[in-house]
């Protein structure tokens, strides 16, 4: 796949007439003006062809959230940043946004932002739920905590600073599964936040409150089928029954379907074994 301008083309010897030739046949595909391809184009392609129609753009949001790997899902939309003074009118698959952009780095040799102001950039394009978990598994693979919130503080006044700053403060990161961060998230969306992966003697657990000494394991059935794990965590769980701590167990199952009941049953446990030690 190559991605040209059409002042390369000329340059490459194919004149006007044949330019449009080949992009009546098929064999040339028009993505940008004056930007072509020789093929049908990929995503990156088309990052690749926005760049090359505005030479200042930098591509940002959504896209430079796939780029850094910090989006798991391919997005639709082209996003770019171009400066305030910019005129434009491209296809609907790409938009562009004006701002100044001061911190400019590569990924693939393309222009994106940082790592650190996609966190505010798609807080405009996400949705609450999809921001929480593009925040949560950022968090916890790529992106320091204290990065974001220092981007934030310079990129004060901008709109999605404070949807980040209110993600930063209910963050779960370091959560194993989908299922443990969606009960970690309904804990701090009652202000009730435990421990994530909380070392308790030779062990871990998912969810850990010390106060009460209770552990929250959440299992996922093909992590517990086997003879040797379903051994093992009865040794685990005497071990910290005997030690003084409740463990509750809830299945994946259990947790996707009735999320609210089991957090429910968390804090009115941890709130009674607070109760009691105390």
């Amino acid at each position: 796949m190559v991605v040209l301008s059409r002042a390369e083309l000329l340059r490459n010897g194919i004149g006007r007439g044949a330019l449009s030739r080949r992009v009546r046949s098929g064999s040339l595909h028009r993505l940008l003006p004056a930007v072509y391809s020789t093929t049908p184009p990929s995503y990156e392609d088309r990052c690749r062809a926005v760049v090359l129609w505005k030479p200042a753009a930098v591509l940002s949001h959504d896209t430079a959230a796939w780029l850094w790997g910090l989006l798991e899902v391919e997005p639709v939309t082209v996003h770019a940043t171009v400066p305030p003074s910019d005129s434009y009118r491209g296809p609907d698959w790409s938009v562009l946004h004006r701002r100044r952009i001061s911190t400019v780095v590569y990924r693939d040799l393309l222009p994106v932002v940082t790592a650190e102001q996609c966190f505010v950039d798609v807080a405009t394009t996400l949705d609450t739920e999809a921001l929480e978990r593009f925040v949560d598994h950022a968090l916890t693979r790529r992106v320091r905590w204290r990065a974001v919130a220092q981007a934030c503080d310079a990129a004060r006044g901008m709109h999605g600073v404070p949807a980040v700053r209110e993600q930063l403060r209910r963050c779960c990161p370091r959560t194993l599964s989908e299922p443990e961060r969606l009960v970690a998230r309904a804990l701090a969306r009652r202000n009730f936040p435990l421990e994530i992966n909380g070392e308790v003697g030779p062990y871990y657990g998912d969810l850990v409150d010390r106060r009460g000494r209770v552990i929250v394991e959440i299992d996922g059935r093909e992590f517990h089928i086997d003879p040797h794990t379903f051994t093992r965590d009865r040794v685990r769980q005497n071990d910290l029954v005997l030690s003084g701590w409740l463990v509750l167990r809830y299945s994946v199952a259990t947790v996707m379907a009735q999320t609210d009941e089991v957090v429910d049953q968390i804090v009115t446990e941890v709130r009674r074994r607070r109760r009691a030690r105390a």
